[in-house]
């Protein structure tokens, strides 16, 4: 099991270790940040977010049963982000890849990309996974058996869905890809963290230097729509992209969103991000639920009741337009 560094300040002391996030039990402490108020720039208005439409999206990805690399749900729903994706007349790729899971089982695991407006050199990634836990390793009863992951997985991929629609009817002057990634949460148990994030760490490892230059910042998206979700700086992302942390929770101060988007620091964590970090050198957050007050990812994390009835609209809703008031007020260079 990866051990956590010591707690963060907002200046950020050297990376140490990294523990495991969307994809571990383990429990990052985190400690309060100061900010310092900074004028409020007029901001554009950006386009309305339906919440209940990214619900929908959920709900679609749910209904094709656990979503684990290498089944034919996994496979059912990659052709149903291809479609969407393609609706919203996104250009979409797909990329295929071999891999070997932790268990020694070979997949062929697909990593499916919608760009808007591809020939724009000024871009903005947004990443989510779209596969779902093998096991309910968290749980107390059916341990062994793959769980829903509808916040874990599926709540992401809902409000990328809903903004690719958003962004069809009306034009924001940027380019955006959304990335999704597959083989993220199929993980060993307190292993090594190269066994996560298996999609993430391929299609980073693989892009291109040209396409790098071209993105201004990425966002990951992991756990957005739980009941109770709350939304701190996330140590890993503070560690590479603080600037970022700081854009994005600004702006959801200027929302009023505060409330969710609080301003504490967790440990450092292992989750998508990290290896485009790494291996991209694209500046990218994470926007993750850890409830500060339990030390913890949420009461559904790696569990059965990980389910539609714990997906909260008002979250998503804060979620998504968070996300396009960032995207309509991100400046061309």
């Amino acid at each position: 099991m990866k051990k956590l560094i010591n707690t963060l300040t907002i200046a950020m002391v050297a990376l140490v270790s990294f523990q495991q996030t969307g994809c571990s039990p383990e429990k990052p402490k985190d400690t309060p940040v100061d900010t310092v108020e900074t004028p409020r720039a007029p901001r554009v208005e950006a386009p309305a977010f339906s919440a209940d439409s990214a619900f929908q999206y959920i709900s679609a990805q749910v209904a094709f049963g656990p979503r684990v690399p290498g089944t034919p749900e996994n496979t059912a729903c990659a052709m149903y982000l291809k479609d969407k994706l393609a609706s919203f007349g996104l250009t979409v790729t797909v990329q295929e890849a071999p891999a070997t899971l932790y268990t020694g089982r070979a997949i062929t695991m697909r990593n499916i990309m919608g760009s808007y407006k591809p020939e724009r050199t000024d871009r903005i990634l947004l990443v989510s996974h779209w596969d779902s836990r093998h096991i309910a390793d968290r749980d107390t009863a059916r341990v062994t058996e793959p769980i829903d992951g509808a916040n874990d997985g599926a709540s992401g991929v809902g409000v990328m869905l809903e903004i690719a629609r958003v962004l069809a009817q009306r034009d924001p002057n940027v380019g955006v890809d959304f990335l999704f990634v597959d083989a993220e949460d199929h993980g060993q148990p307190g292993g090594a963290s190269e066994t996560w994030c298996l999609g993430s760490q391929y299609w980073a490892q693989k892009t291109s230097a040209e396409y790098v230059k071209t993105v201004h910042f990425g966002i990951l998206l992991d756990m957005v729509g739980g009941k109770g979700a709350v939304f701190p700086r996330e140590g890993t992302s503070m560690y590479y992209a603080a600037d970022v942390v700081e854009k994005v929770w600004s702006a959801a101060g200027n929302l009023g969103l505060g409330n969710l988007f609080v301003n504490s620091v967790t440990g450092q964590t292992v989750d998508d991000n990290l290896f485009i970090n790494k291996y991209s050198s694209i500046p990218c957050i994470d926007i993750v639920h850890y409830d500060s007050a339990e030390q913890d990812y949420g009461p559904t994390h790696h569990r059965h009741t990980d389910t539609m009835d714990n997906i909260d609209v008002n979250v998503l809703d804060a979620v998504g337009r968070l996300l396009l008031d960032v995207i309509y007020n991100e400046k061309v260079k």
